[in-house]
């Protein structure tokens, strides 16, 4: 952290350098001015570690407060990092403290606003020998003078539980569930801790607290809401929907019922029948923060899938990748592309918990006829590259549609139906698939 610390304060060295040139105007930089006399000092004080005692000046961004040795050479000594911008920091700031809150002979700091609405910040960080300033949420306070709605209207989502709350501009308010679905309604007031929600019908009430990052503390249940942009459930996709992870890499075969389809012409003599998938890793490993790793998915189809045919005949499997948490289409043909690895890759990114995800993958197919006991084997050779903290990636081996222009329509669903999720494509029986997980 210590690393962190040193290159952030580097970085807002710089970035207040180069401030300071453009506040110069037309005004070349002339050598031994003292930059005091710019403008951007906005408090002084003294900090004191270790019984030495240094006088410093602070200057504001909305992002930090930087402590400067008090000279004419502008050399930094220290910094605090605000937990949120705070964009009308320079404007808004009222004071600066150094004084020990915890006894223990050592300077921390509070930081205080006064913005143009009347509304106060208080931000506060102790010493730590260690990890020197470290913000301290619980000492640190937001009020909001007068009780502002237009602060909390939005969508708020219960940390850890399938809930939502929705508040309105007119003082009304609804906890949903992943579904949109009301569970529960009422109207709300807004004081200056926070807002407090009555329950039409029971009457009960609960007191939701601001904290200073922003979030909503629900004190009596022990949980925490936080501002989002949509609903989106905790709960995995294909959890949710029952889909099963019911085959598995390195195991072996597994029987897919009507998981390849023949015709020949336009359809002529359409049918459906068995096949057997495995799915085999080449290498797996991990570096620079990215899992790489390449398997093979192999269709194995039987003669009695397929029937005899007096002409030129096709037979067709379908198989793809998805998002095990959100359900995602790793669709081919609408995401082809480049990527920082080269040409011709298929990129996809995943929104999940607040994460993303680039998945990036190139695959080729091979095609083998009489191989053995085997009409026809198929061979599906991937390399994929993950973030290493994402786990979702599934290989889906589909059944067949029992007709044959759902299976033409399924050709081109890539294109009309991009990253759709895998309960939304209406010519796949999702619960008649194969699913591996790929990042057992």
């Amino acid at each position: 952290m210590n690393q962190l610390k040193k290159g952030f304060t580097i970085l807002l060295t710089a970035v207040l350098c180069l401030s300071l040139t453009a506040c110069g105007g037309a005004k070349e930089d002339i050598v031994g001015d003292d930059w005091r006399v710019s403008g951007v000092v906005v408090d002084s004080g003294t900090i004191t570690h270790d019984g030495d005692s240094v006088d410093v000046l602070v200057t504001i961004s909305p992002e930090s407060a930087a402590f400067y040795r008090d000279s004419s050479e502008q050399v930094l000594f220290d910094s605090v990092s605000f937990p949120m911008t705070i964009s009308d920091a320079e404007d808004a700031f009222n004071s600066i403290s150094f004084n020990d809150m915890d006894g223990d002979g050592e300077s921390d700091v509070l930081v205080s606003f006064i913005h143009e609405n009347g509304d106060t910040t208080e931000l506060i960080w102790i010493w730590d020998p260690v990890e020197r300033y470290v913000f301290r949420e619980d000492l640190s306070t937001v009020t909001i003078s007068g009780g502002d709605l237009d602060e909390y209207v939005g969508l708020w989502e219960y940390q850890g539980e399938n809930l939502w709350l929705k508040i309105h501009d007119d003082a009304t308010w609804e906890f949903v569930n992943d579904q949109d679905d009301v569970i529960e309604y009422g109207t709300l007031w807004v004081d200056e801790n926070g807002v407090t929600l009555h329950f039409d019908g029971s009457g009960d009430v609960l007191q939701l607290d601001r904290t200073v990052s922003g979030d909503l503390i629900d004190t009596a249940n022990d949980g925490t809401l936080v501002p989002v942009e949509g609903i989106q459930s905790s709960e995995p996709y294909f959890s949710r929907n029952d889909l099963e992870i019911n085959a598995a890499v390195e195991k072996g075969t597994f029987l897919l019922k009507d998981g390849a389809c023949s015709y020949a012409a336009l359809g002529d003599g359409y049918s459906v029948g068995d096949c057997y998938w495995e799915v085999t890793k080449g290498y797996d490993y991990t570096h620079d923060g990215i899992r790489e790793l390449q398997f093979d998915a192999i269709c194995y189809i039987p003669d009695s899938s397929i029937p005899y045919f007096d002409q030129q005949y096709v037979t067709n499997t379908d198989s793809e990748l998805y998002d095990f948490y959100t359900g995602m289409w790793f669709t081919a043909a609408s995401s082809y592309g480049n990527s920082s690895r080269g040409k011709n890759y298929y990129l996809h990114t995943v929104s999940w918990r607040g994460n993303s995800y680039l998945i990036e993958f190139a695959y080729s197919t091979d095609w083998q006829y009489n191989v053995g006991d085997w009409a026809a084997v198929l061979t599906k050779s991937y390399v994929v590259y993950l973030p290493e903290d994402y786990d979702g990636l599934v290989f889906a081996a589909e059944t067949q549609p029992d007709n044959y222009k759902d299976s033409a329509k399924r050709m081109q669903l890539d294109s009309i139906s991009p990253e759709a999720g895998i309960m939304d494509i209406d010519t796949v029986d999702p619960y008649s698939s194969l699913y591996f997980s790929i990042c057992y």
